[in-house]
């Protein structure tokens, strides 16, 4: 009798996911945002392949077709917006070696030139030497102007589509009123700028997301068209109720972004019904990927954007390692 039960275990599973959250539930919530369905979002770039956070990163992930580049804004001493996703620069950069009186200190402890001095790029390659790449070698960190280069509208790349920007306010308890400066620099930059003609969007360009609902609650005062997605720390979970999250994001923005920890049916289901959209983290194993589109989720952070566009039948038909080949090929790396 136990082995039956446990054989019939995945089984039970999935007809639990269906009846609590139909693999498609989440589709008109994704379509009424304008958020591609199911979104696949390039965590730090193409970070499975690439230096995160860098401009090879974000190349590659844009030249693969991802619908977003994931990014971690934080903010130099003299004001400068950066992506950045650690606290401290050890472990990305070579800054023991350049400032090593600064090291264990934050983004906020440099001005930008003096950024400008560090290594970016070498950590990978010494890390992952099976991908290592000579390119990569002295990458610099990325200012927030230039990711939106990188990410810039169709007509500014000749015509070719071109990804959204999701954006994470990481420092939103140390960085006193930077929301108001990246909202600010979007605006200037036309990132909100509504379509020409009054047509509507075909998609939404800018997610924000926060682990801090104060930093969503500003971006709504400054930016209310903008989508907002509160990200639950799987360490807080089990700590309240579930459905004490889902009424917190419902409160604060559009959606919620657990880990793929908390993608069962039962934390899912209850967000659909509460409006939101569920973009889980961060999501790079195929059975992972297959398993959470199975179980409801409505996009996914990934280091593997290649993986994910394969699993979701994004490259038309083309090997992945193909597409891949032709991204590197396409950025030069």
């Amino acid at each position: 009798l136990l082995l039956s039960l446990l054989a019939a275990a995945p089984v039970l599973l999935l007809i639990a996911a269906y009846a609590l959250s139909p693999s498609s539930a989440g589709a008109p919530i994704a379509a009424r945002l304008r958020v591609p369905y199911p979104a696949v979002i390039a965590h730090r770039g193409l970070s499975a392949w690439a230096p995160e956070e860098t401009r090879a990163a974000y190349l590659l992930a844009r030249e693969l077709g991802a619908d977003y580049l994931e990014a971690d804004v934080q903010r130099t001493s003299d004001g400068v917006l950066i992506a950045l996703h650690d606290d401290t620069l050890e472990r990305t950069t070579d800054v023991a070696a350049v400032f090593p009186e600064r090291r264990g200190r934050g983004a906020d402890a440099f001005t930008w030139q003096e950024l400008q001095r560090l290594d970016a790029g070498s950590w990978w390659n010494a890390a992952h030497p099976e991908r290592a790449r000579p390119a990569y070698a002295g990458l610099r960190i990325l200012r927030l102007e230039e990711l939106l280069d990188l990410a810039a509208p169709a007509a500014a790349r000749g015509g070719a589509p071109g990804p959204g920007l999701y954006l994470e306010t990481k420092g939103a308890g140390r960085y006193a009123g930077y929301e108001r400066e990246i909202v600010a620099l979007l605006r200037a930059r036309g990132w909100l700028d509504p379509p020409p003609g009054g047509a509507p969007a075909a998609m939404a360009r800018v997610l924000f997301q926060s682990f801090v609902p104060e930093s969503l609650v500003r971006l709504r005062e400054l930016a209310p068209e903008v989508p907002r997605v509160l990200l639950i720390d799987r360490k807080d979970v089990g700590k309240e109720p579930w459905r004490a999250f889902v009424q917190r994001a419902a409160a604060l923005g559009a959606g919620i972004g657990p880990s793929g920890y908390e993608g069962m049916p039962w934390h899912t289901g209850p967000a659909h019904l509460a409006g939101l959209l569920v973009h889980h983290y961060t999501i790079n194993q195929e059975w992972q990927l297959r398993l959470l589109r199975q179980l409801g989720s409505d996009g996914v952070f990934t280091d593997s954007a290649d993986r994910a566009l394969a699993v979701f039948g994004r490259l038309g038909g083309r090997e992945r390692t193909a597409v891949l080949a032709e991204a590197f090929t396409k950025t030069g790396l």
